[in-house]
């Protein structure tokens, strides 16, 4: 009963706000990109509240991000009728984290919070591969690496809360290694090139200056993942860096992901 409301919930919303359905091949591969950083963010900001990090500033970024992520479900939305499910995942994902927000840490909102953000976050994985970008083909390689690690950004900030919380599922140390090491690749792809992978090094020196800075965060950063990804025990106040560096990370790529478009 519960996901027949949500369905016919999230149809009203679509309807109401976005009108006609939006063609799935007008999807961008930033806009799935997008939606997945906000679904990370979402999730990270209610794990934080958690180990009371920041209580005011994570409050008012699951209200901000749960807004944009419901407005962003209308472009991403409705292209078929099975694409409700996309709707109705936000709706549960969004409603429960308010409701955590708002003081109910009952085990039924954390667990829908928990199933529904691994099932938002494989629409990114699925999409990335065929969607559409802006930019021409011979970037496309980069400007996809730079939308991958926009969303990792935001989702080692997640699985960082959820090692504090005992929260995180069993695969989790296994996963997180391996993304560490993607994202320091991706990065040095970005930055260098790799003509094995068809990728020439950072177009422009502006993209170039931008990468480094990501750069020198993840320095400070990868030693607090590494920490997590080992099991040792992390401090909570590194987990409320991670936090800062990740957003600050996340600013840089927004940047570098704008010039590539202006490309």
């Amino acid at each position: 009963m519960r996901d027949l409301a949500c369905l016919i919930w999230a149809a009203t919303l679509m309807t109401a706000v976005f009108g006609s359905a939006v063609r799935a091949d007008t999807i961008t591969l930033r806009d799935w990109a997008d939606q997945s950083v906000l679904v990370h963010r979402v999730t990270k900001s209610v794990c934080l509240l958690f180990v009371g990090s920041s209580t005011s500033v994570h409050l008012d970024d699951v209200a901000e991000s749960s807004a944009r992520l419901m407005a962003r479900t209308g472009t991403l939305g409705i292209m078929a009728a099975a694409d409700l499910e996309l709707a109705a995942d936000v709706a549960t994902l969004t409603r429960s984290a308010r409701q955590i927000a708002a003081g109910d840490r009952h085990s039924v909102a954390v667990s829908l919070l928990l199933r529904t953000n691994p099932r938002l976050s494989s629409r990114y994985a699925d999409k990335r591969i065929d969607a559409p970008t802006t930019v021409s083909a011979q970037l496309r390689p980069s400007y996809a690496l730079v939308q991958d690690l926009r969303v990792m950004s935001q989702k080692f900030q997640r699985d960082l809360c959820l090692f504090l919380t005992d929260l995180a599922p069993e695969d989790a140390a296994s996963v997180f290694s391996d993304d560490i090491d993607h994202f320091e690749h991706a990065l040095a792809q970005l930055i260098e090139g790799d003509r094995a992978a068809g990728m020439a090094a950072a177009p422009n020196i502006h993209i170039k200056v931008t990468l480094g800075k990501v750069f020198a965060k993840w320095k400070t950063l990868k030693p607090i993942l590494q920490t997590a990804a080992s099991g040792d025990v992390l401090d909570p106040r590194d987990a409320q860096l991670a936090s800062v560096l990740g957003d600050a990370m996340l600013a840089n790529l927004d940047e570098v992901s704008a010039r590539f478009e202006a490309l």
